[in-house]
C-alpha cells in the first residue's frame, strides 16, 4: 500500500512550480483511502479535469492499489480565495 509520504514525494517530483501539497490518508493509516490538495501554478488555464488528469497520471500506479483517491487542485491565486 502507498503511504502519504509515497504519494508527496511522487507529485513533488512530477509537477513543475508546485506551491503547497497537503496529502491526507484518511482512513486511518491504512493507506487505502487518501485526500490530497495540490496548489500549483502549473494548473493555470486548466479546467478541472485537466488538472485531475494529470495528477492522477502521476500516481496511476499508487492510485491502482488504494480503495479511494480524492484530488482538488488549485493556482495559488484560487487557493488564496479558498483559505480566507
Amino acid at each position: 500500500m502507498p503511504s502519504e509520504q509515497d504519494l508527496r514525494t511522487k507529485i513533488e517530483s512530477g509537477l513543475p512550480d508546485l506551491h503547497n501539497l497537503i496529502v491526507t490518508d484518511i482512513s486511518n493509516g491504512c493507506g487505502q483511502s487518501f485526500d490530497v490538495v495540490v496548489i500549483s501554478n502549473t494548473f493555470e488555464g486548466k479546467n478541472k479535469l485537466q488538472r485531475s488528469r494529470q495528477i492522477n497520471n502521476l500516481l496511476k500506479q499508487e492510485i491502482a492499489q488504494i480503495h479511494a483517491f480524492s484530488c482538488k487542485c488549485y493556482t495559488e491565486a484560487e487557493w488564496s480565495k479558498v483559505v480566507v
